[in-house]
């Protein structure tokens, strides 16, 4: 039996959070991350929050003090993590940017934590605002419950995913940030969470197109140039065969009457 939700009642929402690198510009501090707070993709316990379904919200409280969207670890609301930068809707996918508080001992432990294990997951917590119920699910991949608004409270840091489209994509840990983009698996994630693809199936189909059309990326030689590196140049050619070669033939003529 699914759990009937009502208006004002506080959701939860995991999100996948594994990095890869996009950049490491100049001037990044240390502790700062970004990656995909929310998709409109279906998450593992059927809820579906639509595009845009926080961009009120978000433009009301604004992100700074105590009234606005906070970044915490684990939705506990004792704990703050840092101070969201950017949170903004981008090609249906919620983008956030944010900076670790690098000074607090519990802030360290989790950024060290990021560090070890290659990040965490993100997960979202909202109060209903306008919602609907599908009665009309066919498969696994249809939601039941439609949130197209919510009032975003919080986006936390935690351990486990639910929503497997969103991700986090780069985690500035000092010299160099975390890269992990290791398998097609992760081609297509980074395809979502950089916005060029809108699901993973979308996403697994162009990473398929990519990589049966793998020899388009490849430089461009031209025929002649591949039949040049086919055919061993003429010993004639080779600089260090002139000179024996011109002593042969004096030798040969010598030997002419």
């Amino acid at each position: 039996m699914k759990t009937q939700w009502k208006e004002g009642d506080t959701i939860q929402c995991d999100i996948s959070f594994n990095p890869i690198t996009l950049s490491d510009a100049p001037g990044i501090p240390e502790g700062y991350i970004a990656g995909v707070a929310s998709t409109p993709g279906t998450d593992r316990h059927g809820h579906k929050v639509m595009a845009k379904a926080f961009d009120d919200s978000i433009k009301e409280k604004g992100l700074g003090g105590p009234g606005g969207v906070q970044l915490l670890i684990g939705h506990d609301w004792n704990k703050v993590g840092g101070k969201i930068k950017k949170l903004e809707t981008v090609n249906n996918n919620l983008l956030l940017e944010g900076q670790l508080y690098m000074d607090v001992s519990y802030v360290k432990d989790i950024h060290a934590v990021l560090k070890q294990n290659g990040g965490l997951n993100f997960s979202v917590g909202f109060t209903l605002e306008e919602f609907e119920f599908n009665d009309a699910m066919e498969n696994d991949d249809d939601p039941w419950l439609i949130v197209q608004k919510g009032d975003l409270m919080e986006v936390s840091i935690v351990t486990f995913p639910s929503q497997k489209d969103a991700k986090m994509t780069f985690i500035k840990t000092g010299s160099s940030s975390v890269l992990e983009l290791d398998t097609m698996a992760d081609f297509e994630k980074a395809l979502v969470a950089d916005g060029l693809c809108t699901s993973r199936r979308e996403a697994h189909k162009l990473a398929l197109w990519a990589k049966s059309n793998v020899h388009l990326l490849q430089p461009k030689t031209s025929l002649l140039t591949e039949k040049a590196k086919a055919e061993p140049a003429h010993p004639l050619l080779d600089v260090s065969m002139l000179k024996p070669m011109a002593e042969l033939i004096a030798k040969a003529r010598a030997q002419l009457p």
